[in-house]
């Protein structure tokens, strides 16, 4: 997975690359809420950042990362710290339902989903569970210039193979059962644009 995802990252921005497409890089980084599957735990500690590229107007490829912290209890200490990674695609849905026209060029809206990797570590054993993940979420945004974007993003995630749950314990004792866990993340940030179309693939 990681050779694949370096793999896209070099393609992308390879000069041949960017003289046939859009040339519209974006930067984004946000904070906000996590709320935890089994057992659910709401937490103002998620951070996400993310590297996009809108191969046209519609697609584009987005490489992304996030971390999240969840304490169950205080005294004695448990929960989790989760940090993900994962490659998805990336739709506009705003042009898709031509927001352009509506709003004026100032509010769009992305879709995204893909497949990456996830590090669960217990706070009570310090022990890490490593785990396979699927994304999907929704992506709002509002133009505050052409190099800058306000969003807001709502993602859903499965971790495959999850073997703590977020308590940072073995749910039935066992340490060799695996299940689907799951988690929320909604947080609040900021969209950077650079390249010479500025956001142009977003907006335009």
């Amino acid at each position: 997975m990681f050779k694949k995802i370096m793999y896209l990252l070099l393609l992308v921005s390879s000069p041949a690359f960017c003289q046939l497409h859009n040339d519209q890089y974006s930067l984004e980084a946000g904070y906000g809420l996590g709320i935890s599957g089994s057992p659910t735990t709401t937490s103002f500690t998620s951070f996400n950042g993310a590297f996009r590229y809108m191969v046209d107007d519609y697609w584009g490829l987005k490489f992304d990362g996030g971390y999240s912290r969840f304490e169950v209890t205080e005294s004695p200490l448990t929960g989790t710290e989760y940090i993900r990674f994962s490659a998805q695609g990336v739709h506009n849905l705003g042009r898709t339902l031509n927001f352009r026209r509506v709003t004026g060029n100032t509010l769009g809206l992305l879709a995204h989903g893909g497949l990456g990797y996830s590090a669960l570590t217990s706070l009570i054993t310090n022990n890490t569970d490593n785990i396979g993940n699927v994304i999907i979420g929704v992506t709002p945004q509002v133009a505050l210039s052409n190099s800058l974007a306000l969003h807001a993003d709502l993602s859903y995630i499965l971790n495959f193979t999850q073997h703590y749950n977020f308590a940072g314990v073995h749910p039935n004792g066992r340490s060799n059962d695996a299940f689907t866990g799951h988690l929320t993340t909604f947080t609040i940030g900021l969209t950077y644009y650079f390249g010479k179309n500025g956001s142009t693939s977003d907006w335009r």
